[in-house]
């Protein structure tokens, strides 16, 4: 399952922040790990013997993290460690100082940090369809700059928005060069919109750890591989459906992605890729945020649109203690972004990932 709802945004964390595995999203954004699974039944194969030729084909060609398509019974649990720095702040695509936001609002924000810990649970009841949970645990700070010249930071921390999804096979070529996928799933309103800060006041949008309200997410995925490379791309998006009890909700969030990955050695992968984000202003407002008094409260300063780089190496041993078992290392770094600000911007992003097939 493509874990492409999960990517840390700047309104709140999604079971969007596109997580990446041959390029993460940003998810939850594909990781880049080995399959060891079964070719797809349905996948134009007639025959064993051109079943064990598409086994032989797939069977240590590097295939994105958090997909189990082709293995009827089969588990997979997964844990997920997102790091991501925002510094400095973009207005639309030009970069400006705390100084110039405070001659119009009274709290400048200087830089904030996203930790995400995201626990994850797999199970195909078919060879051709894939159930997963998952759910994260965020951790957020944020320091600020005020006019008057003192200098804050808040924090915030709980369970985020939770997610279930399905994947099925709709296409898949005889030796499963090529497939297609289709992702969909719901996001389920688990995730604060009640936090507070120190004096016990509601904090900013972007500090809260949930969305409040339910979310589709709808995603088509392609998938393409031959020894020792596999490359794919796919889009994915999270639509917010209703109101919260605070009378807002989140923009709609859109995250095409693509990438390559080639396997180095019998347990290591490296891969590339580039991943999009657009994501949207806030509809309503909370009635406790006075958007005058900064930007992060600010309904129509929350949305914007980036593209990012990114690297990875996937660790995945074909024997010993380790067999089963996939990590991955994953850097991201915006090649562009522009935000409807003032915004801070993304600096950087962490990605590492753990996962067991069984």
């Amino acid at each position: 399952m493509i874990l492409a709802h999960y990517k840390l945004r700047s309104a709140g964390v999604s079971a969007g922040w596109t997580i990446a595995a041959v390029l993460a999203s940003g998810y939850v954004g594909v990781l880049p790990a080995q399959s060891s699974m079964a070719p797809t039944p349905g996948a134009k194969t007639t025959s064993a013997a051109s079943q064990d030729a598409a086994m032989k084909v797939m069977i240590g060609v590097p295939l994105p993290f958090g997909i189990m398509i082709g293995r009827a019974e089969g588990w997979m649990a997964g844990y997920q460690y997102m790091f991501d720095r925002l510094d400095g702040i973009l207005d639309g695509g030009d970069a400006i100082s705390p100084t110039d936001v405070l001659v119009r609002f009274q709290t400048a924000p200087t830089s904030m940090a996203m930790q995400m810990h995201m626990g994850m649970i797999m199970y195909a009841p078919t060879s051709t369809f894939t159930m997963m949970a998952s759910i994260p645990y965020i951790t957020t700070s944020m320091d600020e700059l005020h006019r008057d010249g003192t200098r804050s930071t808040e924090r915030s921390a709980g369970i985020g928005d939770a997610d279930v999804r399905g994947l099925y096979s709709l296409y898949a070529t005889p030796h499963l060069h090529d497939r297609i996928l289709a992702n969909f799933g719901i996001g389920l309103p688990t995730g604060s919109v009640n936090q507070r800060d120190a004096e016990g006041a509601r904090t900013e949008y972007p500090m809260q750890t949930g969305s409040g309200t339910l979310s589709l997410l709808p995603g088509l995925t392609y998938l393409g591989q031959a020894l020792p490379w596999s490359w794919g791309g796919e889009f994915t998006s999270t639509i917010r459906i209703g109101t919260n009890e605070h009378g807002y909700r989140l923009g709609n969030r859109y995250e095409p992605a693509i990438w390559v990955a080639r396997k180095l050695t019998r347990w290591m992968s490296l891969s590339a890729g580039a991943a999009g984000e657009s994501w949207g202003n806030i509809h309503g407002s909370d009635a406790l945020l006075d958007p005058t008094d900064e930007p992060a409260k600010d309904p129509t300063m929350q949305g914007g649109k980036r593209l990012d780089a990114i690297l990875g190496v996937t660790l995945h041993p074909a024997t010993g203690f380790f067999k089963e078992l996939q990590f991955l290392v994953q850097g991201e770094a915006p090649i562009v972004q522009t935000l409807d600000g003032p915004q801070l911007k993304r600096s950087s992003m962490l990605h590492l990932a753990w996962q067991w097939e069984f």
